[in-house]
């Protein structure tokens, strides 16, 4: 299958390989492959479970006005659109002043007993981290997203997104062991 892309005006032919996974057929089949990403991510990022359903609910609203077969990578495009939106719910969050209990998008009840004690404590440190940061660390460590990758999700240098899990990290080690 061959597309046509269009650069500064001219046309060019692209190859495109039947495995390319960068042509999804509907809207459907991109929030089967990246929803629960982008609802973990979101929850990760506001801390409240509700903002999390209804900015990935606008996501997926605004995405139905675009044309999905143009887009060329689904996952880059999807998490900047769902940064997009959480910059937005802060924004109106700060606002409003209104601070929900903050939700966890670790999973403390499955850690196994012996651990539950340390996974709520990482919790804790994750919710204290400022957003940027936790942000970062959600997308390397749960989705497995490198500091490219996430550089192009969230608009930034990939050594800031470096630097910005750097600091978390060292963040949660001091908070984890007993600072601050």
């Amino acid at each position: 299958m061959e597309r046509v892309q269009v650069l500064g005006g001219s046309r060019r032919k692209v190859a495109q390989q039947s495995t390319d996974r960068t042509a999804p057929a509907s809207i459907e089949d991109l929030y089967d492959a990246h929803g629960g990403s982008l609802y973990r991510y979101l929850l990760a990022v506001l801390g409240s479970a509700q903002d999390a359903e209804d900015a990935l609910q606008d996501v997926f609203a605004k995405l139905a006005r675009h044309d999905v077969a143009r887009i060329r990578d689904p996952q880059a495009y999807l998490f900047a659109a769902a940064r997009r939106q959480a910059v937005q719910v802060l924004r109106e969050r700060s606002r409003r002043r209104e601070h929900d209990d903050a939700d966890s998008w670790l999973d403390v009840a499955a850690a196994d007993p012996a651990d539950r004690a340390l996974a709520l404590d990482l919790d804790r440190a994750l919710q204290r981290l400022p957003a940027e940061q936790r942000e970062v660390v959600y997308l390397h460590v749960t989705e497995g997203l490198s500091f490219r990758e996430i550089a192009a999700a969230c608009g930034i240098p990939p050594n800031t997104a470096a630097s910005r899990y750097r600091l978390a990290l060292a963040k949660l080690r001091t908070l984890l062991e007993g600072g601050e």
